[in-house]
Protein backbone atom coordinates (compact mmCIF):
# COMPACT_ATOMS: atom_id res chain seq x y z
CA UNK A 1 0.00 0.00 0.00
CA UNK A 2 2.95 2.09 0.96
CA UNK A 3 4.03 1.63 -2.75
CA UNK A 4 1.70 3.45 -4.91
CA UNK A 5 1.29 6.10 -2.16
CA UNK A 6 5.02 7.02 -2.26
CA UNK A 7 4.78 7.17 -6.29
CA UNK A 8 1.54 9.42 -6.53
CA UNK A 9 2.99 11.39 -4.35
CA UNK A 10 6.55 11.94 -6.30
CA UNK A 11 4.29 12.47 -9.52
CA UNK A 12 1.90 15.38 -7.80
CA UNK A 13 5.36 16.92 -6.91
CA UNK A 14 7.01 16.80 -9.94
CA UNK A 15 3.63 18.11 -12.37
CA UNK A 16 3.63 21.01 -9.41
CA UNK A 17 7.67 21.58 -9.90
CA UNK A 18 7.61 21.64 -13.73
CA UNK A 19 4.52 23.97 -14.19
CA UNK A 20 6.23 26.77 -12.15
CA UNK A 21 9.08 26.51 -14.31
CA UNK A 22 7.13 27.73 -17.26
CA UNK A 23 5.27 30.31 -15.61
CA UNK A 24 6.52 34.13 -16.63
CA UNK A 25 7.97 36.33 -14.18
CA UNK A 26 6.78 39.87 -13.86
CA UNK A 27 9.23 41.76 -15.53
CA UNK A 28 9.09 39.52 -18.64
CA UNK A 29 5.46 40.62 -18.67
CA UNK A 30 6.46 44.48 -18.49
CA UNK A 31 9.20 44.10 -21.39
CA UNK A 32 6.76 42.32 -23.58
CA UNK A 33 3.38 43.91 -22.67
CA UNK A 34 5.47 47.58 -22.78
CA UNK A 35 6.70 46.20 -26.24
CA UNK A 36 3.24 45.66 -27.28
CA UNK A 37 1.64 48.60 -26.39
CA UNK A 38 4.63 50.34 -28.41
CA UNK A 39 4.20 48.60 -31.37
CA UNK A 40 6.86 46.29 -31.45
CA UNK A 41 6.35 43.17 -32.41
CA UNK A 42 6.95 40.62 -29.67
CA UNK A 43 6.98 37.62 -31.31
CA UNK A 44 6.30 33.98 -29.99
CA UNK A 45 8.94 34.82 -27.14
CA UNK A 46 6.22 36.65 -25.08
CA UNK A 47 3.35 34.57 -25.73
CA UNK A 48 4.22 32.77 -22.20
CA UNK A 49 4.18 36.33 -20.05
CA UNK A 50 1.09 37.76 -21.85
CA UNK A 51 -0.49 34.74 -21.36
CA UNK A 52 0.33 35.08 -17.68
CA UNK A 53 -1.25 38.69 -17.87
CA UNK A 54 -4.05 37.93 -18.87
CA UNK A 55 -5.41 34.90 -17.01
CA UNK A 56 -5.59 37.21 -13.79
CA UNK A 57 -8.94 37.82 -14.17
CA UNK A 58 -11.19 39.00 -10.70
CA UNK A 59 -15.02 37.31 -11.00
CA UNK A 60 -18.28 37.91 -8.89
CA UNK A 61 -21.15 35.56 -9.07
CA UNK A 62 -22.69 37.91 -12.03
CA UNK A 63 -19.35 38.15 -14.36
CA UNK A 64 -15.97 39.87 -14.63
CA UNK A 65 -14.60 42.54 -12.16
CA UNK A 66 -13.03 45.08 -14.73
CA UNK A 67 -12.06 47.07 -11.69
CA UNK A 68 -9.98 44.44 -9.79
CA UNK A 69 -9.08 42.73 -12.72
CA UNK A 70 -6.68 46.02 -13.13
CA UNK A 71 -5.65 46.25 -9.53
CA UNK A 72 -4.54 42.48 -9.42
CA UNK A 73 -2.57 42.91 -12.85
CA UNK A 74 -1.08 46.07 -11.57
CA UNK A 75 0.15 44.12 -8.87
CA UNK A 76 1.19 41.21 -10.42
CA UNK A 77 3.42 43.70 -13.07
CA UNK A 78 4.49 45.55 -9.58
CA UNK A 79 6.10 42.79 -8.90
CA UNK A 80 9.35 43.41 -10.56
CA UNK A 81 11.30 46.53 -8.87
CA UNK A 82 12.83 47.32 -11.67
CA UNK A 83 9.97 48.55 -13.38
CA UNK A 84 9.47 51.95 -13.79
CA UNK A 85 5.51 52.58 -12.24
CA UNK A 86 4.99 55.10 -14.90
CA UNK A 87 5.54 52.01 -17.54
CA UNK A 88 3.24 50.11 -15.47
CA UNK A 89 0.60 52.38 -15.83
CA UNK A 90 0.91 52.68 -19.18
CA UNK A 91 0.20 48.68 -19.54
CA UNK A 92 -2.83 49.12 -17.06
CA UNK A 93 -4.55 51.80 -19.19
CA UNK A 94 -4.48 50.49 -22.15
CA UNK A 95 -4.32 46.55 -21.36
CA UNK A 96 -5.77 46.14 -17.85
CA UNK A 97 -9.41 45.63 -18.37
CA UNK A 98 -8.87 43.82 -21.61
CA UNK A 99 -10.07 40.01 -22.26
CA UNK A 100 -6.82 38.24 -22.79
Amino acid sequence: MQKPTLSTIVFCASTLFTSSVFAADACETVLCLYGKITGSDTGSECHTAERAFFNIVKKSRWGSLPAATAEARQAYLAECASADPAIIRQIITRLGRLRG
